[in-house]
């Protein structure tokens, strides 16, 4: 948690994967604080997708972070993806959505609210 689900409909080269998960994972825990190994991202053939050169980020992330900071994850999101993908950003739509933290589990143990992760990292972890 969080997980983001990247669909295309163009198949992604392995150096375009990595980009975008290196790109979506430094972006993720810079804006919100949270620890890179809570994030997790996937691939998807986007058959759905009106044009074959769009991408569409779909994240699922734990409730309670801001407006502010759904914002920033949004923007940078597209920004990494059209750097990427060297595609106008207009090509990139993000959906965000909220999940309480007490609805997943990570490493055998219910995810920590935003704000508490390093004690939950301290108990679970070690």
């Amino acid at each position: 948690m969080p997980l983001y689900t990247i669909s295309t409909r163009c198949p992604l080269s392995a150096p375009e994967q990595q980009a975008l998960v290196s790109g979506v994972t430094e972006a993720h825990c810079t804006i919100t604080g949270a620890p890179a190994q809570f994030v997790q991202v996937v691939f998807s053939r986007g058959v759905h997708l009106r044009s074959k050169n769009s991408l569409h980020i779909l994240g699922s992330i734990r409730a309670g972070r801001s407006d502010r900071i759904k914002s920033a994850l949004a923007n940078r999101f597209i920004e990494v993806a059209s750097q990427v993908l060297e595609c106008s950003s207009a090509r990139c739509t993000v959906d965000l959505i909220d999940v309480p933290a007490s609805w997943v589990i990570e490493g055998g143990a219910v995810m920590p609210e935003p704000g508490e992760e390093q004690e939950w990292l301290a108990k679970h972890l070690n």
